[in-house]
């Protein structure tokens, strides 16, 4: 059982992980994701520009990695910070350290409304951000196709089953439009 007293949070750029942490980010995400091979790495796709760590003590249980970029929806600018790579230990599941860490998150990013419009994020489990005020969306999606470090083009593709967002700032997000994604997918 989790002592959340012993926990902290740790809001941090990626340029700043030390190579112990950059270790433990790159064990929790094979565990995490055991279906994936990360050949040692301690991201998927493409490094994010951020990242919210948890640990006990010092040693890393939770994870998500912060993408933060401009996207178009309907043509219309919108600054995204979108939510990658969102891991916790396996064996600690079902002790609510996600939903801690998500409403960290939240709390954390809310102040900077002026600057962020909408949290996103890619998922096959809407029901567990649907708690957190995120929805589903239905878009004509355009995004750059990276796999090991290869770059194969861009993709257009309807997807209505997996992207979230919720909204931080004034911005309306608009359903069944064209997002471009500007950069990979998530």
């Amino acid at each position: 059982m989790i002592n959340y007293a012993d926990l902290s949070l740790e809001l941090i750029t990626e340029f700043q992980l030390s190579q112990e942490t950059k270790k433990q980010i790159a064990t929790l995400l094979q565990v995490a994701f055991p279906e994936e091979d990360f050949h040692g790495r301690h991201y998927f796709k493409q490094l994010p520009h951020s990242r919210l760590l948890l640990k006990d003590h010092n040693q890393l249980i939770g994870q998500l990695g912060l993408d933060f970029r401009v996207m178009t929806l309907n043509k219309q600018p919108m600054n995204v910070l979108g939510v990658i790579d969102f891991a916790i230990m396996p064996k600690l599941h079902n002790q609510g350290l996600g939903t801690f860490l998500m409403q960290s998150l939240i709390d954390q990013m809310s102040v900077f409304s002026h600057n962020i419009d909408f949290l996103f994020l890619v998922t096959q489990k809407p029901d567990f951000y649907e708690k957190f005020g995120f929805r589903l969306t239905n878009q004509y999606v355009k995004w750059l196709v990276t796999e090991e470090h290869i770059n194969y083009g861009m993709k257009e593709e309807h997807i209505e089953d997996c992207l979230m967002y919720k909204p931080l700032g004034d911005k309306e997000w608009v359903e069944n439009s064209v997002l471009e994604m500007m950069g990979y997918w998530y």
